[in-house]
């Protein structure tokens, strides 16, 4: 089964979550991790029960909220001595996970699911004041 980590510093894995749910329904197969919420947060810990419940049919999708972060070191840390199928982004947005949940069960190799999916949130980020900018231009030429 094809499972899904949502791991970010504090609340950001929970908020995106939530808004998945609020969009696309509940969704039974992504996890959060909400990393350094409390004093005594051990971020191996938690990041060794998640690997720990993984069966050996599963694979994991890991979004991480940013490159570099230590939530991210952690896990690429972890994850190069596992023999799991376990996958590592970096860069938490609604609409990769989005893209990621949509295409979980086409049957796609893992990988082209993900390259397709970070390719689509790219094209999803924009600055909307050029588009007004544009769209204003091309009203005063019709004038």
């Amino acid at each position: 089964m094809r499972r899904f980590l949502l791991a970010s510093h504090a609340y950001l894995a929970e908020g995106l979550l939530s808004s998945l749910n609020l969009v696309m329904g509940k969704q039974e197969a992504v996890d959060i991790m909400c990393a350094y919420t409390d004093e005594d947060y051990d971020i191996k810990q938690n990041i060794g029960k998640c690997l720990g419940r993984l069966s050996e049919q599963d694979e994991l999708i890991i979004v991480t909220d940013v490159l570099g972060g230590s939530v991210n070191n952690e896990f690429m840390s972890v994850i190069k001595h596992t023999d799991k199928k376990i996958y590592l982004i970096a860069g938490l947005n609604l609409p990769l996970v989005m893209s990621l949940l949509i295409k979980k069960d086409s049957g796609e190799p893992t990988e082209r699911i993900i390259h397709e999916s970070i390719r689509e949130a790219k094209e999803s980020i924009c600055f909307c004041n050029d588009l007004l900018n544009a769209e204003k231009e091309l009203e005063d030429e019709e004038f």
